[in-house]
């Protein structure tokens, strides 16, 4: 990712923004930004308090085929409802899911390519950044 927009989305979301993310490719960025602000609404789910407050610390893994987002509950669990902790389940869900049908370039849909007879280019890739025969579908 680059480091402008890393710059912004650690600002932005602050508690929730760990390093990792910086290793999403740029394609990958709108579908973590929707996983931070639905994380971030949380407060909204059952609300406990006038105020927004921080649900979860979220740390980021990525692969060729994907990202994985993992969530640490930093608030007391006699604070999560079950309505609470499905929207956070769905979100880390909707987050990978994403990843594995976004261009990981553009952000554009994608689909997994594999590399064949020894080409070095797995990943998640629209037809536009595909490197043409070099992959199989």
């Amino acid at each position: 990712m680059k480091t402008d927009i890393a710059s912004l989305l650690k600002a932005e979301y602050g508690p929730m923004w760990h390093d990792t993310m910086c290793d999403l490719p740029d394609g990958w960025v709108q579908p973590l930004v929707d996983l931070l602000e639905r994380l971030y609404r949380l407060s909204s789910i059952d609300p406990i308090r006038d105020r927004t407050v921080y649900w979860v610390a979220v740390r980021v893994d990525v692969y060729d085929s994907s990202a994985m987002a993992f969530a640490s509950p930093i608030m007391p669990s006699h604070t999560w409802t079950p309505g609470r902790a499905m929207a956070c389940v769905e979100a880390l869900t909707e987050f990978t899911g994403r990843t594995q049908e976004t261009c990981s370039v553009c952000g554009s849909d994608g689909y997994l390519r594999t590399a064949i007879l020894g080409d070095h280019g797995e990943g998640v890739f629209c037809d536009e950044h595909a490197s043409g025969d070099s992959y199989a579908s």
